[in-house]
């Protein structure tokens, strides 16, 4: 799978997985199409980091908003997103296929794919998946901190569904067959297990840390990320420190390499992608401090002797080839 320009150049991948600051500018909080030094993200700095693929989350707050407004915000968050592309088309443009993703990044463009934070934005009714995919929506977190309709989140004690209830295993067939991209992060084990157990296509897990590193419930065991594999699906480390040290002080860019290099010894580096989480939390990772410093990733794998093609496939090929997978399913559905 090779990305050129007209020239016969290649054109390196550089995917992140899950960022938060398209919910930042839909708040108003900052501009996404300026640079500027609010948060972590914006369309200026990813040009100037090298990231030309990038999976912009509509966050649906459960306390910021009420239910009943979940399903409108994410149209209107659809309709923001493509306001902001429109503003900068010679930068970035919406991708709603893994061809479009591959042309736009060979023409030297982001981009851009739009996914959703949190099943219950659904509001229990899954003609929403429907809606949204129809708006562009190309990925689906199906849990946040709170366990929703669809199933348990791993930032609940409670556990109410016991796993993925059974409109969530419906939620996850529609999705296989429309080729909607499900997104384990934030689930709890046995949701994840549910959903894997139930989806006919490959899944992601966005932005998740490892547990056997930092033992934490919204980092993946070991287990999951067999499992994961299995589906051939794709894990986006995180850049959260909370998620990669006990001390999160003592977070660096290292722990994102080890945490790659983890799932790698354990799975193969086909199932190893990027999920920074950026403008998702506060602070700075040191060594990936913003979008400008992505590319240190390819370097610190050169550093330990990552094949080139393992890279390749690391910073971007493996999630590509996710999704070729979940469209080619939704195809043949």
């Amino acid at each position: 799978m090779t990305n050129s320009v007209a020239q016969g150049q290649p054109i390196p991948l550089l995917v992140d997985l899950h960022t938060d600051a398209l919910y930042e500018h839909i708040r108003g909080r900052k501009d996404i199409t300026q640079r500027s030094d609010k948060g972590h993200l914006d369309f200026p700095r990813m040009k100037e980091g090298g990231v030309n693929g990038q999976v912009f989350a509509i966050w649906v707050s459960p306390t910021e908003l009420k239910p009943g407004e979940y399903c409108d915000f994410v149209l209107k968050g659809a309709d923001t997103f493509d306001e902001v592309c429109a503003r900068c088309p010679d930068l970035v443009t919406p991708a709603l296929t893994p061809d479009e993703f591959r042309q736009t990044t060979a023409a030297g463009r982001i981009a851009a794919v739009l996914g959703v934070e949190g099943g219950h934005a659904l509001e229990g009714n899954l003609e929403n998946i429907d809606r949204f995919f129809e708006r562009g929506v190309r990925a689906l977190t199906i849990t946040w901190c709170n366990s929703n309709e669809l199933g348990d989140s791993s930032g609940d004690d409670n556990k109410p569904n016991n796993g993925l209830s059974r409109l969530g295993r419906q939620a996850i067939r529609r999705m296989n067959e429309i080729g909607m991209i499900a997104d384990v992060s934030h689930s709890a084990d046995k949701t994840v297990f549910d959903i894997l157990d139930t989806s006919t296509s490959p899944v992601i897990a966005s932005h998740s840390g490892i547990r056997a590193r930092r033992d934490f419930n919204r980092n993946l065991t070991d287990e999951q990320i067999r499992a994961i594999a299995a589906h051939d699906g794709v894990i986006g480390v995180v850049f959260l420190p909370y998620f990669l040290r006990d001390r999160e002080a003592d977070a660096s860019i290292e722990d994102v390499i080890d945490c790659i290099d983890h799932i790698c010894q354990l799975v193969g580096p086909d199932h190893a992608a990027l999920g920074s989480d950026f403008d998702g939390f506060g602070g700075a990772l040191p060594g990936l401090e913003d979008v400008t410093k992505m590319g240190a990733i390819g370097t610190g794998l050169r550093q330990q002797r990552f094949p080139e093609a393992d890279i390749a496939g690391i910073l971007g090929l493996n999630f590509v080839r996710v999704w070729d997978a979940v469209r080619a399913r939704a195809s043949t559905t």
